[in-house]
């Protein structure tokens, strides 16, 4: 599968042979539309993998389909006053001139894209849209049309045997288990007005954001918003790091401005990846509320005590670490793999997958047991910068396609088979369940994607020489809403 599948249409239709002819003629049939064309095809790049391609059709091509599309008329023509293919041949031609020329080009057109697809092999990305409307047929001299074409990048294998990576090994820590027990906690906390006090890090605010361009007047204004306060919040078109130490200590009735960042999503090119102020008015405070963890609590939540709750949460903490070694290791090899494989891509194309990059990859975070505060963080991340996160993941695609089409790797049925059933087993939904959603949501695309970009990358790994680094790098919490710093993007984001 390739990205840009949902734009597989095209405008090509082909007129229905008569079905009732015997069975003999349709293989004659058959077999003369197999026949090689005499077409002149004439093609040009035109850009970063388009290709303009300018087909010409002779006259005695024109005049042999026009033969055999008559004799299909003429014998099942209903002329009055003549039995079914008992017409005189001019008088067929003369009342069913329109629907055999409109056969004729269509045979023509279907059979010339179908030979020029075998003989050049351009590997379109998207089938090419053809208005067969606006290609006529002669009554003299030869037919043409015209197309662009988007294609597949042409580079050659990238080296990746030899390759070396370092993966990262993070003991789990009584704090970092504590920590991860109190995220798990506050699923059965209440939130509950803050009536003492100044914000603290884990509160709840309801402010008003003013974002300011940076000749001081107004970007947007986003009212009456709430979001706890962690070290970093994330909008729908960018972040504001050090938010949590900037508002540690405000009080209802204050306000403070600070830097946010804006990403490449931002509707004025002008502000795009730079820095605006923005000023934030709490207006009210909240706090979190944990449970009572006693015999009673833990029972209903399905531990029998504590430790087994934390034993539990250890655990998630071991898969999560697992899974980020693999990304971490995955990045390393195509960062490797795009810098040593420098190719464009058309404008156009990645801006029509942006919308599908989200997707995709919320998809990958929550198949690896990411919780929805985190995939909504990394949603955020990705529409915030949409075009670069696109664009790479293009260009990792094209590369890994062409190492697995070198080494003769596919996606077989079984592959999505298996696939849904890993999916399942670490949802806790059924099987059914979740082939209905990948069918209703048109996901199949998206998984055979992956499915393969893995198996390509497995297959690199084996080549691959890895060294374990040690590191204690600390988790940063992040908010994620959905309110923007442009007007516009927040119209994007919401759907209005």
């Amino acid at each position: 599968m390739s990205h840009g599948e949902d734009e597989r249409d095209t405008s090509v239709s082909v007129t229905d042979q008569p079905s009732d002819a015997p069975s003999g003629q349709e293989e004659e049939a058959e077999a003369k539309v197999k026949r090689k064309l005499e077409i002149d095809v004439q093609i040009q790049d035109v850009g970063p993998c388009k290709k303009y391609l300018k087909v010409t059709v002779p006259r005695p091509e024109i005049e042999r389909q026009f033969e055999e599309s008559l004799v299909n008329f003429q014998r099942d023509a209903q002329v009055p006053g003549f039995r079914p293919g008992r017409a005189p041949r001019q008088l067929v031609v003369k009342r069913f001139r329109k629907q055999v020329a409109d056969q004729v080009k269509s045979a023509l057109l279907m059979a010339s894209l179908e030979q020029i697809d075998e003989e050049y092999q351009l590997n379109p990305i998207v089938q090419p849209k053809l208005d067969v409307g606006a290609i006529t047929l002669p009554d003299d001299g030869p037919m043409t049309f015209e197309m662009d074409v988007e294609v597949r990048p042409e580079f050659a294998v990238a080296e990746y045997k030899g390759l070396k990576v370092k993966r990262p090994i993070k003991a789990i820590r009584d704090q970092d288990v504590e920590a991860r027990l109190g995220r798990f906690l506050e699923r059965y906390a209440q939130i509950v007005p803050k009536l003492e006090g100044a914000a603290r890090i884990g509160d709840y605010l309801t402010a008003d954001l003013t974002f300011l361009k940076p000749d001081g007047s107004v970007l947007n204004e986003v009212k009456e918003i709430q979001f706890r306060l962690q070290p970093e919040l994330r909008f729908q078109d960018g972040h504001i790091p050090g938010i949590g130490a900037a508002l540690e200590g405000i009080k209802p009735g204050e306000a403070r401005e600070i830097e946010a960042k804006l990403g490449t999503a931002v509707a004025n090119p002008d502000l795009r990846g730079k820095s605006v102020n923005v000023k934030i008015a709490v207006n009210d405070l909240k706090q979190v509320r944990l449970p009572e963890i006693n015999p009673e609590f833990l029972n209903s939540i399905g531990f029998e005590n504590l430790e087994e709750l934390r034993v539990a949460v250890h655990e998630t903490l071991k898969r999560q670490n697992e899974s980020q070694q693999k990304q971490t290791i995955r990045r390393q090899i195509l960062d490797a793999l795009i810098a040593a494989t420098p190719f464009e891509l058309p404008a156009d194309l990645v801006s029509r997958q942006e919308k599908s990059t989200t997707t995709r990859l919320a998809m990958e975070l929550r198949q690896q047991g990411f919780s929805d505060s985190d995939i909504r963080a990394r949603e955020a991340e990705i529409r915030a910068n949409a075009h670069e996160m696109t664009l790479r993941s293009l260009k990792e695609f094209f590369i890994l396609a062409r190492i697995a089409d070198a080494e003769g790797i596919k996606v077989e049925e079984e592959d999505l088979e298996l696939e849904i059933e890993s999916m399942a087993a670490r949802t806790d939904e059924s099987i059914r369940r979740i082939r209905a959603r990948v069918e209703k949501e048109g996901l199949g695309d998206v998984l055979a994607t992956q499915i393969l970009e893995r198996k390509a990358l497995d297959h690199i790994l084996k080549f691959v020489a890895i060294e374990d680094v040690h590191y204690d790098e600390i988790e940063t919490a992040v908010e994620t809403v959905d309110q923007s710093a442009s007007p516009a993007a927040e119209s994007d984001a919401t759907g209005q």
